[in-house]
Order: structure tokens, then C-alpha cells, then sequence
């Protein structure tokens, strides 16, 4: 059994196309924690430097990309409105 060896810090070339996860979410459009929770527990591509979550720009366009809902339109019914009745005036007593 082999064991992974933690990635070396990336070099400054490497380190301008990262984020870290605060910047990352900023940038996808979501929250912090969704993104934490996606990378930690549904597969969400990221890297580890130590205990921190990096997110290159090919991992943020794909996770753009998984989670993209289609836009829905929704047709809208003509409204109909009611025909307005004169209501009589009340005779003040």
C-alpha cells in the first residue's frame, strides 16, 4: 500500500491560475460552505496544500459546468380581469 505525498506549494506561475476557497466561491457565484462540502464530500475537483482548498481555473469551469441549471421560462396566461361594477353611493345618515 502506497501513501500519497501532499502536493508541493504551487510556484508563482502555478499560483496566479489558483484561488483559495473564499476567492473560489466568490468567483463560481456560491457559498463558501457548498463549495467546502462539495469538495470535501461529493467530488468536487479542487487541490490540497496543507489543510487548505485551492481551485484552479479549469476546476472552477468545471464545477461551473456540473452544477449548471438550465434557465426556465415560463409562459404567462393572459390575465383577465374582472369587469369593474359601479357600486352605488351610500346614503350617509
Amino acid at each position: 500500500m502506497t501513501m500519497s505525498t501532499p502536493k508541493a506549494t504551487p510556484t508563482a506561475e502555478e499560483h496566479d491560475d489558483f484561488l483559495k476557497l473564499e476567492d473560489a466561491a466568490a468567483d463560481i457565484g456560491c457559498g463558501v460552505r457548498w463549495l467546502r462540502d462539495g469538495a470535501n464530500h461529493y467530488g468536487f475537483p479542487h487541490d490540497r496544500y496543507g489543510k487548505a482548498l485551492w481551485f484552479s481555473r479549469q476546476q472552477r469551469a468545471e464545477i461551473r459546468a456540473m452544477h449548471r441549471q438550465p434557465a426556465r421560462w415560463r409562459r404567462s396566461k393572459p390575465r383577465t380581469r374582472k369587469p369593474t361594477v359601479a357600486r352605488p353611493a351610500t346614503a350617509a345618515a
